[in-house]
């Protein structure tokens, strides 16, 4: 009895444990560029900074490239001012060793077995350094989305503004002032606040480029740099731009359907055709086990 009580509290603890990880990772507040921390970071700031710089000192010499990701990341996310690559790395390490250590602990309770619980308790650790990352890139992968889906949008409304004799500059402001708020209008004002404290349009719009950090707008940038160097109309050039998009974004689609039936295939394998081999050969094999004995 006190071994079943045992092992039932600990289920409760690593399932405790569990939600308390994932609200403190997902807790994150959509909030303008202030330096304010994010969940876990907020909560657990100076141990994550501490404990982070100690090792990036290490990880920076045999992965640095990984490195880089991440503070591209940070750079995608709107978070390169409020998350430092170093913090990341502090995170990967706490919540590997505290991952490790309750599923090593949770396995050698419910099964009193050594073997497996080192086994779990590496494979939890794994699983616990490796999920910052992977919710870096997915809060980065979420907010370009974001912007490239508004970013049509907004290249008609800079080309309407500039069409009824606005100039560019003053066309990003009646844009930043239309658009309800999201990335791209965040991303838009930072680049207008950039121009106003000296830099040039296309020094700015370049600037916005390397942090959004999409294809698309990468070309509307190129663009209109052209545009302004040869003298040619600005507006025309990113109504062009807009249509293309649009054109790439067609052809993205199409490229998802026709891979739609390929994908399709692992789950028919798995769980639909079984269930149809079952539905048909189950009469089939109880009418062979009925006439078996008759026959005997």
């Amino acid at each position: 009895m006190s071994v079943l009580l045992i092992q039932i509290l600990s289920f409760c603890a690593v399932l405790l444990f569990v939600f308390g990880i994932n609200s403190a990772i997902r807790g994150q507040r959509t909030v303008e560029k202030t330096g304010a921390q994010l969940g876990v970071f907020g909560w657990f700031g100076s141990e994550i900074s501490v404990f982070g710089k100690m090792l990036n000192s290490y990880l920076v010499r045999i992965f640095p490239q990984e490195n880089l990701r991440m503070q591209k990341n940070l750079l995608a996310a709107a978070l390169d001012d409020q998350i430092y690559v170093h913090d990341i790395r502090g995170l990967q390490g706490l919540l590997g060793l505290a991952t490790a250590g309750v599923v090593f602990v949770f396995i050698l309770v419910a099964s009193l077995n050594g073997a497996g619980a080192v086994l779990g308790g590496l494979f939890g650790g794994a699983v616990g350094y490796y999920a910052p990352l992977v919710w870096l890139q997915g809060v980065a992968q979420r907010r370009k989305e974001a912007i490239s889906k508004d970013l049509p949008f907004a290249i008609d409304l800079l080309t309407v503004a500039m069409e009824a004799g606005q100039d560019f500059g003053a066309a990003v402001r009646y844009l930043v002032k239309e658009m309800s708020p999201s990335p791209l209008r965040q991303e838009f004002n930072i680049m207008l606040r950039e121009n106003d404290f000296g830099k040039s349009r296309i020094e700015a719009l370049r600037s916005m480029a390397g942090r959004v950090q999409i294809d698309e707008f990468q070309s509307v940038v190129t663009s209109v740099a052209q545009s302004t160097e040869m003298g040619a109309s600005v507006a025309f050039a990113l109504k062009l731009q807009a249509e293309e998009i649009r054109r790439a974004r067609f052809h993205r689609a199409e490229r998802k359907a026709a891979r739609a039936p390929s994908l399709m295939l692992i789950p028919v394998a798995l769980f639909i055709l079984p269930a149809v081999f079952i539905i048909i050969l189950t009469p089939v094999i109880m009418r062979m086990m009925d006439t078996l004995p008759s026959m005997r």
